[in-house]
């Protein structure tokens, strides 16, 4: 136990650190339930997956049901250290490889680009 205290002590506390980011999307031409579909069975399928597998910390995916601002949906995803951030396009593809699809699930067969616009994007850090 002592040196387990001793060790965590040494640690950087950046490692300790969860990382999470947020990308706005705006919801293009009315099409409301093509986006929220396309998310519902893609990103947030791949972020139960990625957390099954201990890609990931935490995931949400918010959807606005009224129209006071700009994001019409909003993609959160935790990652519990900065290498487990670094590892996402790895782990990402190792996941999408996995589901036996040749790519995404559509409503409608709309390209993504003609009903959604990621407008802005960060990454966090959290103590």
């Amino acid at each position: 136990m002592r040196i387990m205290l001793i060790i965590v002590m040494f640690l950087p506390f950046s490692s300790l650190a969860e990382v999470v980011t947020v990308d706005l999307v705006k919801v293009l031409n009315g099409n409301h339930e093509e986006a929220a579909f396309y998310y519902e069975n893609n990103w947030k399928r791949h972020r139960i997956e990625a957390a099954k597998r201990g890609y990931i910390s935490s995931f949400k995916l918010l959807i606005k049901t009224s129209d006071d601002g700009q994001a019409d949906i909003l993609l959160i995803t935790g990652y519990a250290s900065e290498s487990q951030y670094e590892d996402r396009e790895k782990n990402f593809v190792n996941v999408m490889n996995d589901t036996g699809r040749d790519g995404p699930v559509m409503m409608n067969d709309k390209p993504p680009g003609t009903f959604r616009e990621v407008f802005d994007k960060g990454v966090y850090a959290t103590d």
